[in-house]
């Protein structure tokens, strides 16, 4: 027995009100009925390709692509249902008038992934949830309708007419399952799937190729044989549309057929079409006049009606006749589309024309799949003038622009982000086709369908196969011979990159019989795969390889992941590798057996290495990368391990880092209600969640506060609970940081003790990273400050994530120290940093304070331009807030300059904008209406707005932005005449600068205190 993961189209017929029948009609007329019913089910079925499975009952169950895959499927089942209903509605009428009884029938198609069980003799049962959601959707069906599924909607899309129906409460479904009706009429011809109108990229050689076969067609009169060669999807059929539309009206006489995957007399099928497409041009009056021409023409009107047959040698001299005659006027393009499909006689009438047409003016234009090679080797063999064109995949360039130009015309560049964009490029593996319907499944642009469900995820990347492409390459998959399919699917375990070696081995492993060696150069004829280099092979599509994947076993592909980790494991190779098969495996094991909580004996191994792996991105600022590890890592602990609750933290970090409220809050609900929670967890995972709402502001701070206290409570029992505390104190911490430095440092040092306690070296690098920030606004004298940049500086040489925070502490106590250009050399190698590394954040952190440094140093002008830079950057981020604080300064800056009435209209838009700015934002604010009155002469205005701005700061320790309020409202007191208020408010501003150690501005403040500007 051959077992196999298939996508098939189920497809269930059943007569409505077979009860009835049998109570009004006698047993035997019954029995004729019946048989006439399943005769014409059967008939319908087996014509599109579909086999019959089982009758049960009056209903027939068939199938579409169980014994192999074909990239239609889910049409001929369609269009199956179709022709029976079809066949019935006559049948019907005939019963009508001579039972008087009706005979109606519904159908339900359903597409999706079954285990398909292969019987030696050829017999074949499915087994999957498609089977019985397309016998549900027939029982909702009315009569004479065909429901069909989601993916069979997304799959036979432009091939059939479909309107979606109301979602279908189907028996044994939990949720409403989304439907459609088939409204007909069924197409006969296919048109392909894809934009008609989609750019041509990359292919301007192959085009210059085909312009210059025309040429010698042209000027030497002779027959040309081209040949367009290339996977599906690759671009042939656009190429050709591109060359014949380039053509000049009346060129050439252009004649277009289609050969068919099925259906009755095919053979000539796309000769018919071009015949009939242009027949009353090609006999006009002065066509085929000669004496053979009465012959040619009964020849080919048999051929365009399926009349009485004539043979293929008289086939062959009547297309000749008829070339001889259109070629003596102009040249002739007959275009054969799909000719991978054709029939062996259509191919020799294509060899006859191109070996015995002398002197006409012909191109023979065949556009194929690369299987036309393996049934035809010699394909063009021994002909004067012949051609043939194999399209390449896009470069990566190309395929980036291709998706670009679609993106584009689709108009979905509002909602696809770049890096969507780019990975569509990245993973189509050059391939137009796959790069439109991958746009199209991520647009969610599929007329009216969800695009939940029609999509397969792909083994590796995760990135979804849309149904189509499915279809395509797993037709492909089908026509390998066992032992090509077996290696295949072995080898799509392994990777996309893998080793002759390694194949070998897992064959051995399975007591498999093949031969290695010789089935992979089979596969690299196919182009299956390639060599890369000396024992390395890969598969040429990335989505081939996802494909096979997808259609092994999960029995299978659990047992290859954990025979190759072992092999890794053992040998000490690529511990990424050796975690990634393990989880795998881990996720197979859950799908197979759900109620089983064992994992392999290799899961706290692998676990080990994708958090470790995740704890460095962490450090490293890449927070998409770590969170992901970190959560696959995660879910191959068992319930109740000790580092499940510390790792859940740390992915909500990653999630918080990208401001990303609902990933935090998730990761932290997951944790609460996982097997083994216990009171200790719901308590840390309630203090991280408070501190996700104080740094997203979901919540005021006063209400976070309240629920600090009430945690704090909570935790007076569990003096030994390291990382609650831990926790703990940084939420305290952000809640101090809005005045409270010094409060704000005790919070984080109480914190970082208890991170040293756990020895949990991220915890402890953050938190050290945090004090040296809260060192920029402390009282604490500033040298304090530069001792623990010197220190950390040392500790974080090989991680420049973490070294540029430091940097722009170091920078700003610097340059209040009165050493600005030391600070603005800091600054730079900072700022080189942040943008090696592509750091957003840091960048706007670095040219904020860029925009500090160069105002402490009085360059006005250019502290304006770097805050407004800052201010674009944080509200990209988006740090709104933080963005505000940002342009506040800007507008200060335009004050200093002397430009009051732009830094006026500054404040206005700011004021007018911001929702709930910061204290800092507040203050300053504040501070700069009091500056502008006052520059107006608006004295009591001034004065009271300055005032609000020092009781505002009044609480807030931060030595610069209480010395600033301080000393605006100096200057505006002394304008106001008030002397005395305004020498005791420059006296404290000067006190607080001078214990802060920042010796520039203290300076500042004395010469403006003596007299000086």
């Amino acid at each position: 027995m051959r077992e196999a993961r298939k996508t098939v189209t189920s497809l269930f017929i059943d007569v409505v009100g077979s009860t009835e029948l049998a109570e009004r009609l006698d047993p035997e007329p019954l029995r004729e009925l019946l048989d006439r019913y399943f005769a014409a089910c059967v008939s319908a079925i087996g014509e599109h390709g579909g086999a019959v499975e089982k009758f049960i009952g009056d209903a027939v169950m068939a199938v579409f692509g169980a014994s192999a895959t074909r990239e239609d499927d889910a049409v001929r089942a369609v269009r199956a249902a179709a022709g029976a209903l079809d066949a019935l509605h006559a049948l019907d009428a005939d019963v009508t008038a001579s039972h008087g009884v009706r005979l109606e029938a519904r159908c339900g198609l359903c597409t999706g992934e079954v285990m398909v069980i292969t019987a030696p003799d050829g017999d074949f049962r499915v087994v999957g949830d498609a089977v019985n959601t397309a016998s549900r959707l027939q029982g909702a069906a009315r009569p004479g309708e065909i429901l069909i599924g989601e993916q069979t909607a997304a799959v036979v899309r432009g091939h059939v007419g479909i309107e979606p129906v109301p979602p279908v409460r189907l028996k044994g479904k939990a949720v409403a399952v989304p439907a459609w009706r088939v409204t007909g009429p069924v197409p006969d011809e296919d048109g392909g799937p894809g934009t008609p109108g989609a750019p041509l990229v990359g292919r301007d050689g192959e085009l210059g190729e085909l312009r210059h076969s025309l040429r010698r067609v042209t000027d030497r009169g002779q027959v040309c044989l081209v040949t367009v060669l290339g996977v599906p999807g690759i671009g042939k059929t656009r190429l050709v549309g591109e060359f014949l539309g380039t053509l000049a009206d009346g060129a050439a006489v252009v004649m277009r057929g289609r050969c068919s995957a099925y259906g009755r007399g095919i053979t000539y099928a796309p000769l018919a079409d071009m015949l009939r497409e242009g027949w009353s041009e090609l006999t006009g009056p002065d066509r085929l006049d000669s004496e053979a021409g009465p012959r040619a023409i009964r020849t080919l009107e048999a051929v365009m009606t399926a009349g009485d047959p004539a043979g293929v040698e008289e086939i062959s001299w009547a297309v000749r006749h008829l070339l001889e005659e259109l070629g003596g006027e102009r040249p002739v393009i007959m275009v054969w589309d799909d000719l991978h499909r054709a029939e062996e006689t259509l191919l020799d009438l294509i060899d006859d024309i191109a070996t015995w047409l002398v002197d006409v003016p012909v191109l023979l234009l065949c556009v194929a799949r690369t299987e036309l090679l393996e049934t035809r080797p010699a394909w063009g063999g021994g002909k004067p003038c012949v051609s043939t064109l194999e399209l390449g995949p896009l470069t990566p360039e190309e395929s980036a622009r291709l998706v670009g130009e679609l993106a584009a015309r689709a108009e979905v560049q509002s909602h696809a982000s770049r890096d969507a964009h780019e990975r569509i490029a990245a993973e189509c593996d050059g391939n137009p086709l796959f790069a439109e319907l991958m746009l199209d499944l991520f647009a969610g642009t599929a007329s009216g369908l969800t695009g939940t469900a029609s999509g397969l995820t792909g083994a590796a990347s995760g990135t979804r196969i849309p149904p189509t492409v499915h279809a395509l390459l797993g037709a492909r998959l089908d026509q390998l011979p066992d032992d090509e399919r077996e290696l295949v699917e072995m080898a799509a375990v392994i990777g996309r990159d893998f080793s002759g070696d390694t194949l070998r081995a897992m064959a051995g492993d399975e007591g498999a019989d093949v031969s290695v060696p010789d089935v992979v150069t089979r596969l690299i004829r196919r182009r299956i795969i390639q060599r890369v280099d000396r024992g390395s092979l890969r598969f040429r599509q990335s989505l081939l390889r996802d494909t096979a994947y997808a259609r092994t076993p999960k029995t299978h592909r659990r047992r290859r992941h954990l025979f190759l980790a072992r092999g890794l494991r053992r040998d000490g190779e690529d511990r990424l590798a050796f975690a990634c098969h393990v989880e795998a495996a881990c996720h197979l094991q859950r799908d197979l057996l759900p109620g089983d909580a064992r994992l392999p004996d290799l899961a706290p191994h692998a676990a080990d290495v994708l958090i470790g792996e995740g704890e460095r991105a962490l450090r490293r600022k890449d927070l998409p990368a770590a969170a992901a590890l970190l959560e696959r890592g995660r879910g191959l602990l068992a319930a109740g391990d000790p580092r499940r609750l510390a790792v859940a933290l740390h992915v909500c970090d990653a999630w918080l880092g990208m401001w990303d409220a609902d990933r935090c809050l998730a990761v932290l609900a997951a944790e609460e209600s996982a097997d083994g929670a216990d009171r200790r967890t719901r308590v840390t995972c309630a203090i991280q969640r408070s501190v996700v709402a104080l740094r997203l502001g979901l919540r005021p701070p006063e209400a976070i506060q309240a629920d600090a206290d009430r945690l704090a409570a909570e935790l007076r029992d569990e003096a030994d609970d390291d990382l609650s505390w831990c926790r703990y104190h940084q939420l305290q911490a952000y809640l101090h940081l809005a005045g409270e430095r010094a409060a704000a440092d005790a919070s984080l040092r109480r914190a970082l003790a208890r991170a040293r306690a756990m020895r949990d070296r991220y915890e402890e690098d953050r938190l050290l990273c945090a004090v040296c920030e809260v060192a920029k606004w402390t009282p604490g004298h500033l040298g304090g400050g530069l001792e623990l940049c010197a220190a950390l500086s040392a500790r974080f040489a090989a991680n420049r994530a973490l070294l540029v925070p430091v940097l722009v502490t170091e920078a700003y106590l610097t340059a209040l120290a009165g050493r600005v250009d030391d600070a603005r050399r800091t600054l730079g190698t900072a700022r080189d940093h942040a943008g090696d590394l592509h750091l957003d954040l840091a960048d706007a952190a670095v040219l904020e304070m860029s925009g500090v440094v160069e105002s402490l140093a009085g360059a006005h002008d250019r502290a304006e331009t770097l805050f407004r830079r800052a201010a674009a950057a944080l509200r990209a981020a988006p740090r709104a807030p933080d963005a505000d604080a940002a342009e506040a300064a800007a507008a200060r800056e335009l004050f200093h300059q002397g430009r009051t009435g732009e830094a006026a209209a500054a404040l206005d838009r700011l004021v007018r904008r911001a929702a709930g700015p910061s204290l800092r934002t507040r203050i300053t604010t504040a501070s700069l209406r009091g500056r502008i009155a006052s520059a107006y002469g608006r004295h009591d205005e001034a004065v009271a707005a300055v005032t609000e701005a020092r009781e505002l700061s009044g609480p807030v320790d931060d030595p610069r932005l209480a010395g600033e309020a301080l000393f605006d409202a100096a200057v505006v007191l002394r304008a106001a005449g008030l002397p005395g208020e305004s020498a005791d408010a420059a006296r404290r501003a000067a006190g607080r600068y001078a214990a802060k150690g920042a010796a520039l501005l203290a300076a500042r403040v004395e010469r403006w205190i003596d007299g000086g500007a």
